[in-house]
Protein backbone atom coordinates (compact mmCIF):
# COMPACT_ATOMS: atom_id res chain seq x y z
CA UNK A 1 0.00 0.00 0.00
CA UNK A 2 2.85 2.41 0.71
CA UNK A 3 4.23 1.98 -2.82
CA UNK A 4 0.84 2.59 -4.41
CA UNK A 5 0.35 5.66 -2.28
CA UNK A 6 3.69 7.05 -3.50
CA UNK A 7 2.71 6.52 -7.13
CA UNK A 8 -0.51 8.31 -6.49
CA UNK A 9 1.38 11.26 -5.04
CA UNK A 10 3.71 11.53 -8.09
CA UNK A 11 0.80 11.26 -10.46
CA UNK A 12 0.16 8.10 -12.47
CA UNK A 13 -0.36 10.04 -15.69
CA UNK A 14 3.10 11.64 -15.47
CA UNK A 15 4.76 8.31 -14.76
CA UNK A 16 3.22 6.61 -17.77
CA UNK A 17 4.14 9.47 -20.10
CA UNK A 18 7.82 9.16 -19.09
CA UNK A 19 8.02 5.39 -19.53
CA UNK A 20 10.32 5.55 -22.58
CA UNK A 21 13.02 7.30 -20.55
CA UNK A 22 12.50 5.79 -17.13
CA UNK A 23 14.71 3.31 -15.32
CA UNK A 24 11.68 1.22 -14.47
CA UNK A 25 8.38 0.33 -16.12
CA UNK A 26 5.15 -0.63 -14.42
CA UNK A 27 2.72 -2.56 -16.64
CA UNK A 28 -0.86 -2.87 -15.41
CA UNK A 29 -2.65 -5.05 -16.29
CA UNK A 30 0.09 -7.55 -17.22
CA UNK A 31 -1.67 -9.75 -19.74
CA UNK A 32 -0.06 -12.47 -21.86
CA UNK A 33 3.06 -11.16 -23.69
CA UNK A 34 3.10 -7.91 -21.74
CA UNK A 35 6.56 -6.52 -21.12
CA UNK A 36 8.32 -4.30 -18.64
CA UNK A 37 11.68 -2.73 -19.48
CA UNK A 38 14.49 -0.96 -17.67
CA UNK A 39 17.69 0.51 -19.05
CA UNK A 40 21.15 1.42 -17.78
CA UNK A 41 23.60 3.70 -19.63
CA UNK A 42 27.23 2.60 -19.36
CA UNK A 43 30.22 4.99 -19.60
CA UNK A 44 33.87 3.94 -19.63
CA UNK A 45 36.47 6.67 -19.19
CA UNK A 46 40.00 5.79 -20.44
CA UNK A 47 42.79 8.19 -19.47
CA UNK A 48 45.36 9.12 -22.10
CA UNK A 49 48.72 7.66 -21.10
CA UNK A 50 52.30 7.69 -22.41
CA UNK A 51 55.16 5.38 -21.41
CA UNK A 52 58.81 5.26 -22.45
CA UNK A 53 61.39 2.75 -21.32
CA UNK A 54 65.05 2.78 -22.37
CA UNK A 55 66.99 0.34 -20.22
CA UNK A 56 65.96 -0.82 -16.76
CA UNK A 57 62.33 -0.57 -15.60
CA UNK A 58 60.32 -2.36 -12.94
CA UNK A 59 57.10 -2.38 -14.97
CA UNK A 60 55.08 -0.86 -17.78
CA UNK A 61 53.40 1.66 -15.48
CA UNK A 62 56.48 2.41 -13.38
CA UNK A 63 58.45 5.62 -13.08
CA UNK A 64 61.95 4.50 -12.10
CA UNK A 65 65.12 6.46 -11.46
CA UNK A 66 67.63 3.82 -12.59
CA UNK A 67 69.90 5.11 -15.38
CA UNK A 68 71.82 2.40 -17.22
CA UNK A 69 75.45 2.92 -18.20
CA UNK A 70 77.31 1.56 -21.22
CA UNK A 71 81.11 1.58 -21.22
CA UNK A 72 83.46 0.99 -24.15
CA UNK A 73 87.06 0.08 -23.32
CA UNK A 74 89.40 0.18 -26.30
CA UNK A 75 92.39 -2.24 -26.22
CA UNK A 76 95.70 -0.42 -26.54
CA UNK A 77 96.52 -2.28 -29.75
CA UNK A 78 93.29 -1.12 -31.41
CA UNK A 79 93.09 2.59 -30.63
CA UNK A 80 91.72 4.37 -33.68
CA UNK A 81 91.96 1.39 -36.04
CA UNK A 82 88.18 1.33 -36.79
CA UNK A 83 87.66 -2.02 -35.10
CA UNK A 84 84.19 -1.83 -33.61
CA UNK A 85 84.22 -1.97 -29.80
CA UNK A 86 81.33 -3.68 -28.02
CA UNK A 87 79.93 -2.12 -24.89
CA UNK A 88 79.60 -3.39 -21.35
CA UNK A 89 76.42 -2.62 -19.40
CA UNK A 90 72.79 -2.00 -20.25
CA UNK A 91 69.87 -3.96 -18.87
CA UNK A 92 70.33 -6.59 -21.61
CA UNK A 93 74.13 -6.57 -21.08
CA UNK A 94 76.82 -6.23 -23.77
CA UNK A 95 75.82 -2.64 -24.45
CA UNK A 96 72.17 -3.41 -25.24
CA UNK A 97 69.04 -1.91 -23.69
CA UNK A 98 65.32 -2.62 -23.80
CA UNK A 99 63.21 -0.02 -25.61
CA UNK A 100 59.46 0.04 -25.02
CA UNK A 101 56.95 2.74 -25.92
CA UNK A 102 53.21 2.83 -25.58
CA UNK A 103 50.50 5.45 -25.73
CA UNK A 104 46.84 5.67 -26.63
CA UNK A 105 46.55 9.16 -28.07
CA UNK A 106 47.89 8.75 -31.62
CA UNK A 107 51.34 8.93 -33.20
CA UNK A 108 54.35 9.37 -30.93
CA UNK A 109 57.62 11.16 -31.65
CA UNK A 110 60.74 9.58 -30.13
CA UNK A 111 63.89 11.68 -29.93
CA UNK A 112 67.35 11.80 -28.38
CA UNK A 113 69.18 14.80 -26.95
CA UNK A 114 72.83 15.39 -26.03
CA UNK A 115 74.74 18.35 -24.62
CA UNK A 116 77.70 18.20 -27.00
CA UNK A 117 80.45 15.73 -27.94
CA UNK A 118 81.82 13.44 -25.25
CA UNK A 119 84.80 15.00 -23.51
CA UNK A 120 87.39 14.33 -20.82
CA UNK A 121 86.72 17.74 -19.36
CA UNK A 122 89.85 19.14 -20.96
CA UNK A 123 89.44 21.62 -23.81
CA UNK A 124 89.97 20.05 -27.22
CA UNK A 125 89.66 16.45 -26.00
CA UNK A 126 86.41 15.27 -27.56
CA UNK A 127 84.83 12.27 -29.26
CA UNK A 128 81.82 13.08 -31.46
CA UNK A 129 78.55 11.21 -31.08
CA UNK A 130 78.98 10.04 -34.66
CA UNK A 131 81.37 7.47 -33.20
CA UNK A 132 78.54 5.82 -31.27
CA UNK A 133 76.48 3.46 -33.42
CA UNK A 134 73.04 2.28 -32.30
CA UNK A 135 71.57 -0.82 -33.96
CA UNK A 136 67.87 -1.60 -33.56
CA UNK A 137 66.57 -5.17 -33.37
CA UNK A 138 63.71 -7.20 -31.94
CA UNK A 139 63.89 -8.50 -28.39
CA UNK A 140 64.52 -12.17 -27.79
CA UNK A 141 60.98 -12.61 -26.46
CA UNK A 142 57.79 -10.65 -27.12
CA UNK A 143 55.74 -9.04 -24.38
CA UNK A 144 52.03 -9.78 -24.71
CA UNK A 145 50.20 -6.95 -26.43
CA UNK A 146 53.32 -5.37 -27.97
CA UNK A 147 54.76 -5.37 -31.47
CA UNK A 148 58.33 -6.63 -31.13
CA UNK A 149 60.57 -5.22 -33.86
CA UNK A 150 63.55 -2.99 -34.58
CA UNK A 151 62.82 0.60 -33.53
CA UNK A 152 64.73 3.20 -35.49
CA UNK A 153 67.08 5.07 -33.16
CA UNK A 154 66.66 8.88 -33.32
CA UNK A 155 69.98 10.14 -34.70
CA UNK A 156 72.24 12.07 -32.32
CA UNK A 157 72.71 15.80 -32.67
CA UNK A 158 76.35 16.26 -33.72
CA UNK A 159 76.51 20.00 -33.03
CA UNK A 160 79.14 21.52 -30.76
CA UNK A 161 76.47 22.23 -28.14
CA UNK A 162 74.34 19.16 -28.83
CA UNK A 163 70.59 19.45 -28.56
CA UNK A 164 67.67 17.48 -29.93
CA UNK A 165 68.47 14.86 -32.54
CA UNK A 166 66.44 13.65 -35.50
CA UNK A 167 63.16 12.26 -34.23
CA UNK A 168 61.63 8.92 -35.12
CA UNK A 169 57.85 8.82 -35.54
CA UNK A 170 56.01 5.80 -34.18
CA UNK A 171 52.78 5.40 -36.13
CA UNK A 172 49.62 4.54 -34.22
CA UNK A 173 46.90 2.09 -35.21
CA UNK A 174 43.50 3.14 -33.86
CA UNK A 175 45.41 5.73 -31.83
CA UNK A 176 47.46 2.99 -30.13
CA UNK A 177 51.24 2.66 -30.11
CA UNK A 178 52.59 -0.45 -28.36
CA UNK A 179 56.08 -1.28 -29.61
CA UNK A 180 59.21 -2.77 -28.14
CA UNK A 181 62.69 -3.75 -29.26
CA UNK A 182 66.31 -3.33 -28.28
CA UNK A 183 69.12 -0.94 -29.07
CA UNK A 184 72.72 -2.12 -29.06
CA UNK A 185 75.40 0.55 -28.73
CA UNK A 186 78.91 0.14 -30.16
CA UNK A 187 81.92 2.44 -30.43
CA UNK A 188 83.16 2.79 -34.03
CA UNK A 189 86.71 3.65 -32.94
CA UNK A 190 87.49 5.53 -36.16
CA UNK A 191 89.22 8.55 -34.59
CA UNK A 192 92.48 8.86 -32.70
CA UNK A 193 91.69 10.80 -29.54
CA UNK A 194 93.95 11.63 -26.62
CA UNK A 195 94.07 9.15 -23.76
CA UNK A 196 91.39 9.63 -21.15
CA UNK A 197 87.90 8.77 -20.00
CA UNK A 198 85.30 10.45 -22.21
CA UNK A 199 81.75 11.06 -21.07
CA UNK A 200 80.27 9.02 -18.25
CA UNK A 201 78.87 12.11 -16.49
CA UNK A 202 76.66 15.05 -17.36
CA UNK A 203 79.63 17.38 -16.95
CA UNK A 204 81.50 15.45 -19.65
CA UNK A 205 78.47 15.29 -21.98
CA UNK A 206 78.11 11.56 -21.44
CA UNK A 207 74.34 11.43 -21.01
CA UNK A 208 71.72 10.88 -23.70
CA UNK A 209 68.17 11.89 -22.84
CA UNK A 210 65.34 10.21 -24.72
CA UNK A 211 61.90 11.81 -24.95
CA UNK A 212 58.60 10.41 -26.21
CA UNK A 213 56.16 13.11 -27.28
CA UNK A 214 52.48 12.58 -27.99
CA UNK A 215 51.66 14.07 -31.40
Amino acid sequence: MKKLLLVSTLGLTGLLSATAHAESTFTNPAILNSTATARVDMTIVIPQVLFLRVGTSSGNTATDGTIDSVTFTVPGANVGDSSVIAGVGGDLTAGAVTVRVYGNGGNISLNSATTGPLTTGTAGEVIPWSQINVAGAALGATTAGFTNAAITHPAFNLGASGGAGTATTLTAANKLVRVEGKWTYTYLNATLPAAGSYGGTIAKNGRVTYTATQL
